[in-house]
């Protein structure tokens, strides 16, 4: 299979069988073709999406796709409208669709009004509701792309789950980075190398022992627990994993803030947002943020990350309450001077290309600041080759796969220096490499003075790298302090829809367990 724009194939002869009922997971490096195959597989290429294809694809009649989006895929207004849709698709007669509408929705733990807008909805509700349409109309096979992509922990534990009682009743085929959660329970995997080639097709546990050099060289993610298990983590004998936990938690620990700078760079006073319907969406807002801070914000799908992010980069004012930046109402700076100060990732690639070539887009700050051409060749091009996006030079950023989507937005960003960074989930979609190559660039740019301002989900990622946590939630600010503060806390991650890493996990368990002896002053030892 391969694109028009494209100079080679994606896939390359391949043979796929999928048994009836079976749950099959694509593991592979970022644009290694998996969603590609997906897309295939479902009917979407080449009947939605054209391409040169060959081959036979068979399939049952009744299939049901599920995108990172779901957005993407909703096409009316409420919950109960979009339901019938999927009804009316199946010619399922009016005075029947309560008892499906409402089977659907037991199904999925959906217990919300059906005269519910569906732009109300949060992340996570809007993916269960993708599902529960999905259900309605029956499918035999379920393709599901990176469901849990932009959820929060809990969310994305909700809508596993609901994966997961459907093996054995439905097939179905995943494509998923969060492996923990899903690899436990799937039948079978089949791994991707990055030439859009099967080279293993499995039991889990096989191909990743067997595969484990080639996957650490491509860069796949890895579970962080399975196949170990919390019996063998807990037991007497020390098991390798929890000296490495160990390890983690005294680093964490060890975290200090930076010291106060004369005056923060950001200065967010009584900042609240209430939207023309009346909705509050959060109020009484205040944090100083020192130069040269990395603050990681966490909260629940919902709760207004990505909307605190976008006032503090003046893209959207305050209902009331302020943002000083440098000491001047983020407001009160024109449009150039703000944007040379600071950058913005948002959470939605597309949302900020405007380039008709992938070095085009990366290339576009440099233009705008007046650099010399050679400048801009030089440093668009290195920031190509350090995401890997140098082959797609010439390519329309929206012919890009979703992670390589992402990876050209934070390296058009990256291009200039400004000297404050606000990231909206810049590592969601993205392999093991792919991440670690961005955290690398990210936190060279943090040691040189770069404030960053960083939403996600992602808490392992907090742990290791942010100096400082802000928790949004229930209308307001739950909690301002260092990570490990934060992940000692399992109260206050439960309010905020939260999970610890695994080394917080690890810890919380043997206190539970009373096996105290092994913990000294809130770090572990053997």
């Amino acid at each position: 299979m391969q694109f028009f724009d494209r100079d080679a194939p994606v896939l390359r002869e391949m043979n796929v069988s999928i048994e009836r009922n079976q749950a099959v997971l694509l593991l592979g490096p970022s644009g290694s073709g998996k969603s590609t195959l997906l897309q295939v597989l479902s009917g979407i290429i080449p009947r939605s999406i054209e391409a040169w294809f060959k081959g036979t694809v068979t399939r049952p009649d009744s299939v049901g796709v599920m995108f990172q989006d779901p957005d993407a895929q909703f096409c009316m207004l409420t919950v109960e409208d979009e339901l019938a849709f999927s009804l009316e698709n199946r010619s399922v007669p009016r005075e029947q669709m309560r008892a499906v509408i409402e089977k659907a929705m037991r199904d999925v733990r959906l217990d919300i009004p059906l005269s519910t807008p569906i732009r109300e909805l949060s992340g996570g509700l809007k993916q269960r509701l993708a599902l529960a349409c999905l259900l309605a109309l029956e499918p035999e096979v379920l393709f599901v792309d990176e469901p849990t992509a932009q959820l929060d922990p809990l969310n994305t534990q909700l809508v596993l789950d609901d994966l997961r009682r459907l093996h054995g009743q439905k097939t179905l085929v995943l494509i998923e980075h969060k492996l923990d959660g899903v690899i436990e329970w799937v039948d079978r995997v089949l791994l991707f190398n990055a030439e859009g080639r099967i080279v293993a097709d499995g039991a889990p546990l096989d191909v990743v022992r067997e595969q484990a050099e080639m996957i650490r060289e491509s860069g796949i993610w890895t579970p962080k627990l399975w196949p170990v298990t919390w019996e063998q983590l807990l037991a007497p004998v020390p098991h390798p994993l929890a000296e490495r936990l160990q390890t983690q938690l005294a680093t964490g620990k060890k975290q200090t803030a930076r010291p106060a700078a004369d005056a923060p760079i950001l200065d967010i006073r009584d900042a609240g947002l209430r939207y023309k319907n009346g909705h509050v969406v959060w109020q009484g807002l205040n944090a100083s943020i020192q130069p040269g801070e990395w603050v990681a914000i966490l909260g629940p799908n919902g709760a207004g990350k990505s909307t605190f992010l976008k006032m503090v980069g003046g893209l959207i004012e305050p209902t009331q309450g302020n943002v000083q930046l440098k000491g001047k109402d983020v407001s009160r700076y024109k449009t150039p001077e703000l944007y040379d100060t600071v950058g913005f990732v948002f959470q939605n690639p597309e949302h900020q290309f405007i380039a008709d070539t992938v070095f085009e887009e990366a290339a576009f700050g440099g233009k705008v600041a007046g650099w010399p051409q050679e400048r801009i060749e030089r440093e668009a091009t290195q920031l190509l080759a350090d995401f890997r996006l140098q082959e797609l030079r010439d390519k329309n950023p929206f012919t890009l796969s979703q992670g390589q989507k992402r990876r050209l937005s934070v390296a058009g960003m990256l291009l200039k220096r400004q000297d404050v960074l606000l990231l909206d989930e810049p590592t969601f979609g993205q392999d093991a490499a792919t991440t670690a190559e961005l955290l690398q660039r990210m936190q060279e740019r943090n040691e040189a003075g770069t404030t960053i301002l960083m939403a996600t989900h992602d808490v392992e990622l907090v742990a290791e790298h942010a100096s400082r946590v802000l928790v949004i939630g229930e209308g307001g600010l739950l909690f301002d302090g260092s990570p490990h503060d934060l992940f000692s806390q399992p109260e206050l991650l439960e309010k905020a829809s939260l999970t610890a890493p695994l080394a917080y996990e690890y810890r919380q368990r043997i206190l539970d367990a009373g096996q105290k002896e092994k913990v000294e002053e809130g770090s572990l030892s053997v």
